[in-house]
């Protein structure tokens, strides 16, 4: 098994640096930037994934739960003393864990919500995630992760534009059969869909 834990390179140092991580906080308290500063918690050391990056790791890991809930694998101790960590020091406001069914290879993500409103309403479409770590057979760096999503969503929407092409063809050569599934109450339908974690039908 293999494990790759996804940290910014130029904040990782405040992990471990009580100074940096001092400086830091005294320097976000002077430029407004944060109004409650807790000199001893490390602030997010993560990777804060937009709405592309998102789809490019769902379309891998389409299923998603609450990392507590999590039991289709065995979470290594690495990720488990990161997320402790993480946890620890309050970086988020909640943690999950996506996969696949086949090939689980897992990622823990944290996420947080965009502002007050969302928190106080619940709005779940209103989170920004964090990739924290990937466990499984392969460690791959992000660049590498989000261009594997990225062909399995390109070679997903062949796929579907080649059916629909087929459907296309199958109606325009045997129109009278579909005009008479149409009247028989049958629905027919050639399109093609794109769904909100990357999947494409």
């Amino acid at each position: 098994m293999e494990i790759k834990i996804y940290r910014e390179p130029e904040n990782e140092s405040l992990m471990i640096d009580e100074n940096q991580l001092k400086e830091y906080n005294k320097l976000a308290i002077e430029l407004g930037l944060s109004t409650e500063v807790d000199s001893t918690k490390t602030p997010n050391v993560y990777i804060a994934l937009n709405d592309a990056m998102s789809k490019q790791l769902k379309v891998q890991c389409p299923v998603s739960v609450n990392a507590e809930e999590y039991t289709r694998t065995t979470i290594p101790l690495e990720v488990l003393k990161v997320y402790k960590y993480a946890k620890d020091n309050e970086m988020f406001d909640g943690f999950e864990v996506w996969y696949a069914d086949k090939e689980p290879d897992p990622l823990l993500v944290g996420w947080k919500w965009n502002n007050d409103e969302a928190k106080e309403k619940n709005y779940s479409w209103m989170k920004t995630g964090y990739l924290i770590a990937r466990w499984g057979d392969c460690a791959l760096e992000l660049d590498d992760l989000l261009k594997r999503g990225y062909d399995l969503i390109k070679q997903n929407l062949a796929d579907s534009a080649q059916e629909a092409k087929e459907k296309s063809e199958s109606m325009l050569n045997n129109t009278d059969l579909y005009v008479r599934k149409y009247l028989n109450g049958e629905h027919l339908s050639i399109d093609i869909s794109t769904g909100h974690r990357g999947n494409i039908f």
